[in-house]
């Protein structure tokens, strides 16, 4: 039967008298509502959607209880309590062979109804309709949106303590502006405790909801379209003969790639209708999540998007992502941070008189109250509620019996003495009151998170899973601490009702009654039935896991669901929660007792932890060696000689990177006996190629050249086999540095074959990182033999890609080249290429130090063509002074006859000694394109006749040395000079 629309968007199915609303999961006669509970309901939805068909007792407890065995007993019981609300006539049971629904559905789509009955439908939390004191708040929301409107983007946000009544504002004003307007709306929250560090999750439940909701099959179309990489991570969306093809579009993807997706995305939606995306307790937010906000709200293009994000100030840590991020939108004028204060008396007054009608309560209750309690509605509701329950306040009764107007049945100095000290003290004797049974529901279940499944809590009182939902369903429906959330299957098959805490403090309250014997018992099976339920698919609730079984002390188990965690965010791009979920797992190995297998977990965590550093923070952050230098300890002890050498590259690297060039040679004696024991060409090449590069960087050709070439070859064949992987980034290094020596050496022409392979090599990775850096490595050889149309064309291809690769170091060296290009084929525009570099670039460049002498040349020239030879020796300057502390001496001829140029008009002979310099350099390091270089400068600055000729000499000697790159500049140049001399 197909459903129909109301005007709410609410599923709605007629069966007149009866209407049943798919979406609140309500059953109506005519308009009045009939109260059902969860499992009838979804008894009553499988059953009316197969109206007029025999329903067999299998088919009903599959579509409501999964695979979980359920008794005929249980099912008759529900089909009863179906036929009691809906009367005789409706269901009929087909003797030993099942059920019938009887009605036929309507026609004609049911007529909608007023926007009261609506906001009803649609589930709404107590207080979301008829807000008290918000005024102001309201105003500010509905002019965000409204700027939404008109293509103003906007971020708003909503701060304000515990029971505030944040979300309730924010539900009132979906309610009343942004659902009415038609907007795409996705909202979702960020969880205390399990969803800490797992990366993007309120951004993928909420895009799941909106999936999975009106009009989600076109919104699902246009992710695959759009943002493939955010899709894959929501694979119940895709039938499965689409993921493969889905897979392979997002392959190679980054979090910057992933990020400029959804935002992407959201434009496109919102060139349709507004898109409003709600994110609330960002206070216990991801970190990949909070770059999400960051982006959305920096874009510039006009969209009617809203962002809208509640938190607690009182709970954010300074210096931490989203305090950073709301500065940094609020500074820059692309977010407001709207607060929500406490409820003034007037605004108690108004909710007294909406919850109470024309009371008789003394006037001084509302000042008492608001005293006792701040005015935080939360803690006064609460407070009001335990008045209510205790009979102090109710229903008036005159002898005439006519005033049955709510009244205060103690004296004010009675209810000031109920006073308690806190919020969660007053939550707690609610508690109280519920049955035993119920006490210890609520208490397991705090322990399960803010949002939990009935299955766990029922595995951890190990009671029926029935019963517990059946206990849950009438504490949500009373709205009583708790709310249902949604029914969804578990990997093994079973439907789960999912319910929540109506709000943390009740959860917080729950936790704070389980004795510590008790938590870990009840983490431990919690933690069990996770596992079972997901099997094969854990690593979805890997955070969740580890947590559970960090409580009940089962560290091992921890200590592995805390690495599949990380895994999965790297995964994801969620660099900061990677390192978050292993840290935190070395730090539970300290948990554990001394002992060879201890040392193992321990060497198994650092391997994670290394990548993870590395990935978020490059080779700078201290961290990073102190976690290799243990990771060499560990394998020592162990005997491990794989791992030991994979620590002791890891160590070479970062003095590499860092421009530590000396350093490496701390390591060499220990990794050539490691090598020699292993006995592997290919691990041998990898570590030839770190020491061979260092040499090569520090000006020692004739060193690096033999043990560079022979690893390139190794690790290339290596490549192209099946037998093992070989480390992408060494091979990377190693054919980047083959184009640096052929060039260096003389053969042009070899070093543009190195920089085609090596971005053939990138190519077939698919990775945005190695693509950028041989697209720069490439612009740099045309850069170095003075092609500048093929400089600025890679160059751009460069930044482009850079896009999504996450380097800004990368990013910096493909812009100097970009500039020095264009400067080259435009001189007219060289003032403006040189404020482009003096604007930030110079720090993007500095900041990576490995190789930046390399780029040097290009900042250099463009200051100089601009007429700020100042900042021009300025810079090399600071170079040389960099050479000295490193020892990356390849570039110093090139910085030394640079020197000397820029002084030739100003003084001739200090520019002299600066290109004898740079030769005598170039040829002791046998470098004998710089040598070339040299040369031809001194050739044209010489003045006296007998310098001429000996400068001239040394140019016909070097340029005789050359066997190729003839079409290339300087050799171009030199034999110009050479027919003239």
């Amino acid at each position: 039967m197909p459903p129909y629309l109301d005007g709410s968007g609410a599923r709605i199915r007629a069966f007149p008298p009866f209407r049943i609303d798919l979406k609140s999961e309500q059953l109506w006669r005519g308009n009045d509502e009939l109260k059902v509970g969860r499992k009838p309901f979804a008894l009553l939805k499988y059953l009316s959607a197969n109206a007029l068909t025999l329903v067999t007792p299998d088919e009903l407890s599959n579509a409501v209880w999964g695979k979980t065995p359920i008794s005929a007993s249980l099912l008759r019981t529900h089909i009863g309590e179906l036929r009691r609300l809906l009367g005789d006539g409706v269901i009929e049971t087909v003797a030993g062979r099942g059920y019938r629904f009887l009605l036929a559905p309507a026609a004609e789509p049911p007529a909608p109804t007023n926007q009261t009955d609506q906001t009803k439908r649609a589930g709404a939390r107590p207080g979301t309709v008829n807000l008290i004191g918000r005024v102001r708040e309201m105003s500010i929301l509905h002019g965000a949106f409204q700027a939404a409107l008109d293509g103003q983007r906007q971020v708003v946000f909503v701060t304000g303590d515990p029971g505030i009544g944040k979300t309730s504002l924010v539900d009132a004003f979906l309610a009343r502006f942004a659902n009415p307007s038609g907007a795409l709306v996705a909202a979702g929250s960020c969880v205390e405790q399990f969803g800490t560090g797992e990366s993007y999750l309120p951004v993928l439940a909420a895009l799941g909801a909106a999936c999975r909701g009106p009009d989600g099959e076109g919104l699902v179309d246009l992710l695959a379209r759009h943002a493939p990489t955010w899709l894959t991570q929501m694979p119940g969306l895709v039938p499965d003969e689409k993921l493969p093809e889905l897979h392979l579009r997002a392959s190679g993807a980054t979090q910057p790639r992933m990020l400029r997706e959804l935002a992407e995305s959201f434009d496109i939606v919102a060139a349709e209708r507004p898109v409003v995306l709600v994110l609330e307790d960002m206070q216990w937010s991801d970190r990949s999540t909070i770059d999400l906000v960051s982006v959305l709200g920096a874009r510039r293009e006009a969209a009617p998007v809203l962002v809208i994000a509640t938190c607690r100030p009182t709970e954010l840590v300074k210096g931490d992502g989203l305090p950073t991020i709301m500065a940094e939108l609020t500074a820059h004028k692309q977010a407001v941070t709207l607060q929500v204060d406490s409820w003034s008396p007037d605004a108690l007054a108004e909710y007294l008189a909406q919850r109470f009608g024309e009371h008789r309560f003394p006037a001084q209750l509302v000042s008492t109250v608001h005293d006792m309690t701040g005015g935080n509605p939360l803690f006064s509701i609460a407070l009001i509620d335990d008045l209510q329950a205790r009979q102090m306040v109710r229903p008036g009764l005159r002898p005439q019996g006519d005033d049955r107007r709510w009244q205060l049945a103690a004296s004010i100095a009675e209810v000031a003495a109920r006073r308690p000290e806190t919020t969660r003290q007053l939550i707690a004797i609610q508690i109280d009151r519920l049955r035993p049974t119920d006490q210890r529901l609520v208490e397991a279940a705090a322990l399960a998170g803010l949002q939990f499944a009935a299955g766990t809590v029922a595995h951890a009182l190990e009671l029926p899973p029935d019963e517990v939902d059946a206990a849950c369903e009438a504490l949500a429906n009373d709205r009583r601490l708790l709310r249902f959330v949604s029914r969804d299957a578990w990997p093994d098959g079973t439907v789960q009702s999912h319910y929540a805490f109506v709000h943390a403090l009740y959860r917080d309250a729950a936790l704070a009654r389980v004795a510590s014997a008790t938590k870990r018992v009840w983490h431990r099976r919690i933690a069990e039935r996770l596992e079972a339920a997901y099997g094969d698919s854990s690593e979805t609730v890997a955070a969740e896991l580890a947590i559970h079984f960090d409580e009940a002390h089962e560290i091992g188990n921890a200590i592995r669901h805390c690495c599949v965690a990380g895994e999965r965010a790297m995964r994801r791009f969620g660099r900061a929660d990677a390192l978050v979920h292993f840290s935190r797992a070395r730090a539970l190995v300290a948990k554990l007792p001394a002992s060879q297998e201890t040392d193992r977990t321990e060497l198994a965590v650092l391997k994670y932890l290394g990548p993870a550093v590395i990935a978020l923070h490059g080779f700078q952050d201290p961290l990073l060696a102190h976690t290799f230098t243990r990771t060499a300890q560990l394998a020592r002890a162990l005997g491990d000689d794989r791992d030991l050498l994979g620590a002791l590259l890891g160590l070479q690297r970062c003095h590499f990177l860092r421009g530590e060039l000396r350093s490496i040679e701390d390591h060499e004696g220990e990794v050539a006996e490691i090598v020699s024991r292993l006995a592997d060409p290919v691990v041998a090449a990898e570590a030839t190629v770190l020491s061979a590069s260092a040499r090569l960087f520090r000006g020692q050709l004739a060193a690096a050249r033999g043990p560079l070439t022979e690893a390139s070859s190794v690790l290339d064949a290596a490549r192209t086999g099946t037998e093992r992987a070989v480390n992408a980034p060494v091979v990377g290094i190693s054919r980047g540095h083959m184009v640096v020596l052929s060039w260096l050496s003389g053969a042009p022409d070899e070093a543009l074959v190195h920089a085609a392979k090596m971005l053939a090599r990138a190519r077939s990775l698919g990775d945005p990182f190695h693509l950028s850096t041989a697209l720069t490595i490439l612009a740099l050889a045309h850069m170095w033999r003075r092609e500048p149309e093929e400089t600025f064309e890679t160059a751009q291809q460069a930044l482009r890609v850079a896009r999504d690769a996450g380097s800004l170091v990368w990013q910096g060296r493909a812009l100097s080249l970009y500039h020095w290009a264009a400067t080259i084929l435009e001189p007219g525009a060289a003032m403006a290429h040189f404020t482009a570099l003096s604007t930030g670039l110079r720090g993007l460049l500095s900041a990576g130090p490995y190789g930046r002498t390399a780029f040097t040349p290009c900042l250099v020239e463009v200051f100089a063509r601009a007429g700020h030879l100042s900042l021009a020796f300025e810079e090399l300057d600071d170079a040389l002074a960099f050479v000295e502390r490193s020892d990356e001496r390849a570039w110093s001829s090139e910085l030394h006859r640079l020197r000397g140029e820029l002084l030739k008009d100003s003084d001739p002979d200090t520019a002299e000694d600066a290109m004898t310099t740079a030769l005598a350099i170039a040829r002791q390091q046998g470098a004998r394109s710089f040598e070339l270089r040299a040369a031809l400068s001194l050739t044209r600055l010489a003045r006296e006749p007998k310098a001429h000729r000996a400068a001239i000499d040394d140019l016909r000697r070097v340029f005789a040395a050359f066997t190729e790159g003839f079409e290339t500049g300087d050799l171009i140049d030199a034999k110009t000079v050479l027919e003239g001399a």
